[in-house]
């Protein structure tokens, strides 16, 4: 979480704003816990929402005194929801708010389009300006990937810690792996695990690996680890698992394909990188010349960052593949996506495509 803020005794103003709805809540709650009196929440509390509020009618909730809190609080969500011309409004009047009123402003996580907000899914800049100069703004889940993802781990280590359970770093790193660093996600699945694991005071890999479910990057790094090995049959029992959870091979393979084919580009770029000294996957640590030769998407300095265990899992893979079988499984992965497509071969089942590419992959790998 991110804090700026023009300090004083009494913030007249606060904007949450950021990707992390659930944690913006969680602040939220503990700020109306310390603002307002619960007694009272009635009378010095007052909610809006953005498509409704006015800033009229906000100013004149501000104007209110407090009756047993020490500041009479207008909570507005959705706050960008707010026509522009209000908000503009808004922020011109905002320094006259007194000093028993408190505005606090909740702007959902943002749309995005190539990785910018989408226009009107956040805020306007004077109002946020505003509210700095009276108050604070707050974003939360802006982190950088390696960040949120330490971020996310010690929650979860809390969440546990809280309800009495103790889990080891081996069961913890398979939790994270699997559920990720969504905060909510992560509430809900150690919730899950919490109560499947009842009056026992420790959480298990196993207790992980019954409660929560394999991600597709789990499953595809069990089929890479098998066709490195040159273990077609488990490749293929892996491949099952891919396609376990739909029922339209026709739909099925080209996302499976695609799956394949991206971790490949992963396993390209870690063999690329590692060949040329790189070892250490965080950002500032690699080359500009070599940072700059990596594709945008997938980009494995990214990956790594939001999912730090892949790293070493890739570096392991890369190293079973030669440049030469990394190239060959390439075209491979090009003739069953033109397959797919109809445009070469004579197969018609989906299925049975991935099942050859598959195979054939397997012929690359570790020959030791």
């Amino acid at each position: 979480m991110n804090a700026k803020a023009k300090t004083s005794e009494n913030p007249r103003a606060y904007l949450f704003a950021g990707d992390d709805d659930f944690r913006k809540q969680q602040e939220l709650d503990k700020l109306l816990s310390k603002l307002v009196s619960p007694d009272f929440a009635d009378f010095d509390l007052e909610r809006m929402e953005g498509d409704s509020a006015t800033s009229d009618r906000i100013m004149a909730g501000l104007s209110v005194p407090p009756f047993a809190s020490d500041q009479r609080v207008v909570l507005v969500k959705y706050a960008n929801k707010m026509p522009p011309p209000e908000q503009e409004k808004l922020a011109s009047q905002l320094g006259k708010t007194p000093a028993s009123g408190c505005l606090v402003l909740i702007s959902p996580a943002p749309e995005k389009v190539d990785g910018r907000p989408r226009k009107g899914s956040e805020v306007i800049g004077d109002l946020s300006k505003a509210v700095r100069k009276i108050g604070t703004v707050i974003r939360v889940g802006d982190e950088r990937p390696r960040d949120k993802a330490e971020n996310a781990r010690q929650f979860a280590q809390s969440t546990f810690a809280d309800a009495g359970k103790k889990i080891d770093s081996a069961a913890l790193a398979s939790f994270m792996q699997r559920v990720g660093s969504d905060f909510a996600v992560l509430n809900t699945e150690a919730r899950k695990l919490i109560d499947y694991t009842g009056n026992s005071d420790r959480i298990t890999a196993q207790d992980v690996a019954k409660v929560t479910s394999e991600t597709p990057e789990e499953k595809v790094f069990k089929l890479i680890d098998a066709v490195g090995t040159k273990n077609a049959s488990e490749a293929l029992r892996n491949l099952d698992e891919l396609f376990e959870t739909g029922d339209n091979p026709s739909a099925d393979a080209p996302k499976t394909l695609a799956t394949i084919a991206r971790h490949f580009r992963l396993l390209w770029q870690t063999k690329m990188l590692v060949s040329n000294g790189a070892t250490d996957f965080r950002k500032e640590a690699v080359p500009d010349h070599l940072r700059s030769a990596l594709p945008s998407s997938p980009n494995i300095l990214e990956v790594s960052g939001r999912q730090s265990w892949m790293a070493d899992r890739l570096k392991k893979q890369a190293s079973r593949f030669t440049r030469d079988e990394l190239i060959r499984s390439f075209t491979l992965i090009a003739r069953a996506d033109l397959m797919l497509k109809g445009a070469e071969g004579d197969i018609e089942d989906p299925r049975m495509v991935m099942e050859i590419l598959v195979i054939e992959l397997a012929k690359s790998g570790d020959r030791r």
